[in-house]
Order: structure tokens, then sequence, then C-alpha cells
């Protein structure tokens, strides 16, 4: 369990790793209000902004291993776990502090919900959706974190309890993981002199009241800068719209009858939510 500021050990172990300052004011301010009991700081929305971005950008990569899995018949993960270790990898191969901040949001949002659902009722987490990490997955995240990078992500193999076996261990499957998926994804690879790939991307009008989402997800481009990852990296046949929408539901997905990577504004206002709460919180 969780009980330090948002301004984390992950967080800072993020930072230690890559040399970097990869403060929350990276992101860029929402030109709207959010709501909240108390009033808060230029500093609080800054850090909102930026975890409810670097979860969407990994929510998007998550679907986009469910992507090449099922669209594209990419056998190199399956499930929730496979489409981890597409995000994974992505945000890690290579290294950047903005990639090692997805990583870190993804995880806080794991330990915060955890807490913040163990503090108000003693009962088991309820996952906002199939997608949403759990304890074993935000351990294999770590894991693979702390075996891409040994020495970069000491602090965080240390706040996890990881013993030199273990982290020895996370160096051997991570290789694994990551040598699989790069064997595995060589055909849709983008080569020189072929024709750059296009991937729209769309933000549909929030009907379910999520402005201020809307808003930060369009001011920090998320879906652009995900489409463009994915369009720099592979020539996709046929490739997905990248799509922002009100979706009824808290969740992300891969629609496959209409290939698009969905991520819902819902998701990001429960990100949102999370990280004021815990704000609320502090002292």
């Amino acid at each position: 369990m969780f009980t330090r500021s948002r301004i984390s050990w992950l967080r800072l172990s993020a930072v230690l790793a890559v040399g970097l300052v990869a403060t929350a004011a990276q992101a860029a301010a929402p030109i709207v209000d959010i709501a909240s009991p108390r009033e808060l700081s230029d500093s609080d929305k800054a850090e909102i902004v930026d975890f409810v971005v670097g979860n969407a950008v990994f929510a998007l990569y998550h679907q986009a291993g469910h992507m090449m899995m099922e669209r594209y018949g990419i056998a190199a993960g399956n499930g929730e776990s496979g489409a981890d270790q597409f995000a994974t990898v992505t945000l890690l191969e290579p290294r950047s502090g903005a990639g090692d901040q997805t990583l870190v949001d993804a995880i806080d949002s794991w330990h915060l919900s955890s807490h913040q659902t163990a503090s108000a009722n003693g009962i088991d987490v309820a996952l906002p959706d199939r997608h949403a990490l759990d304890g074993e997955r935000t351990d294999a995240i770590i894991c693979d974190m702390v075996g891409a990078d040994p020495q970069g992500f000491s602090d965080v193999a240390d706040a996890s309890g990881l013993d030199s076996a273990a982290r020895a261990r996370c160096a051997t499957s991570y290789q694994t993981v990551r040598s699989r998926w790069t064997d595995m994804l060589k055909p849709l690879r983008h080569v020189d002199g072929q024709a750059a790939t296009t991937i729209a991307v769309t933000y549909d009008e929030p009907t379910d009241g999520e402005s201020v989402e809307a808003t930060i997800l369009q001011d920090n481009r998320v879906l652009e800068e995900v489409a463009d990852r994915l369009a720099r990296d592979f020539a996709l046949p046929s490739p997905p719209t990248v799509r922002a929408k009100s979706c009824g539901a808290v969740t992300s997905l891969y629609d496959a009858a209409h290939n698009e990577l969905v991520l819902c504004y819902e998701l990001s206002a429960y990100h949102s939510d999370l990280i004021i709460r815990d704000i609320e919180n502090r002292n």
C-alpha cells in the first residue's frame, strides 16, 4: 500500500534514472478550471495534467498491443499482459524521460486506486475495467523496468523490495520479452523507402461532462503522440484511427470492427479524480 504523495518514490526514480527534471509542468496546463473541494495551486493543476496525460498514453499503447495481436497476428504475447508488454517495450525502447514518466504514471494509478479504495471500505480494489492494471500486472511492469535498466531503476527496485536474485530474474525475463516482441514485429517495421504511414486522429466532442479531460488531451496532443510513434515505427496495412470519445464507461479499447484505438474520456476523468483525491488528502 502506498501512502506517500504523488511526488513519489516512483516519480523520483524515473527522474534520477534519466538525469532529467521530469516534472508535471512539462505538460500543458488546462485552459479550464479543474473542480475540487479545495483550491488547487498551479502546481497541483500541472500535476493533474501530467497524471492524466501519462495514463492516457499508456492506455493507448496498451490498446495498440491488443491491435498488434488481434489484427496483425503478432503472437508475441496474449491478453492483457501481452498488451502491457507491447506498451512497456515501446516506452522503454528507446529510453526517454517521457517514456519513463508514462510508466510511472501507470504504476501509480494502480497504487493510488488500491490505497484509496482500501482506505474507503477495506475491500478489494474494484478495477474500472479489464484493461486497468491490477497488482500482478503492475509488478510485471516494475520488473520489466528494472530488467531493462537495473542501475537506472535501482530506486524502483529498492522501493519494490526486489532483492538481487529478483533483479537478475527481471533482467533475464525482460530480455526475453523484448526479443520476442522485436522479432515478431519485424514484418511490420517501417523500412527506408516505404511510404509513410498515416494514422488519423479524432477528438470527438465529449457528451458526458468530461470537457476538462478532453481539453487536457487535446492541448497535450496525446492522440497525436501515439499516432505519430506508431506511424513512424510501423508500416501498417489499413492503419487504425486513434479516437478519443465519450463511451458511457470507464475504459479504453481496440475497436476491431471500426479499426480504432479508442480512449474514453471517462477513463481520463477517472484518473483525474484519482490524483485530485490524492492531492486533497495530503497533510
